[in-house]
């Protein structure tokens, strides 16, 4: 099995509905993967931001169990590989001793020749139009990086 660590700030929006959608498209194509997530500012033991938990409800995942993990304190070494949502995630992660080759930054799509944000977008403290818009975001990114996995 490949366990997958998926990485944002906080730990509360991002991560844990990356981590939901990934482990339930690789549970949808019986993918032999399974994600878990963290945070590089958060402290562990938190909930998920409400916000998040109501827009995963609508697309029928269930992220009310999820507790914050902070980065530094999760053994690294459980992981094949570590999925940020930015390119400065991606520099602590690999400040933290993880190879390079095992970091792999999510893009999203870009709406029109103007949306220059490479990586996905942090909805905290947004509106539910907000928290909609990453996780349409995030489902065509995590798509992307299975089909290459």
């Amino acid at each position: 099995m490949k366990n997958v660590l998926f990485i944002c700030t906080g730990n509360t929006c991002r991560s844990p509905m990356a981590q939901a959608i990934f482990n339930d498209i690789c549970a949808k194509r019986n993918l032999d993967m399974h994600a878990f997530s963290a945070g590089v500012a958060t402290v562990d033991g938190l909930t998920a931001a409400k916000h998040a938990v109501d827009t995963m409800a609508q697309y029928g995942l269930d992220i009310t169990s999820h507790r914050t993990r902070f980065l530094p304190s999760v053994n690294l070494s459980n992981y094949d590989l570590f999925v940020t949502m930015n390119y400065d995630q991606a520099t602590l992660v690999e400040s933290l001793g993880v190879p390079h080759e095992m970091i792999y930054v999510l893009h999203k799509t870009p709406t029109d020749k103007y949306d220059i944000e490479v990586g996905i977008a942090d909805p905290f403290g947004g509106d539910m139009a907000a928290y909609k818009k990453c996780v349409e975001d995030l489902k065509s990114a995590i798509n992307e990086l299975i089909e290459k996995l």
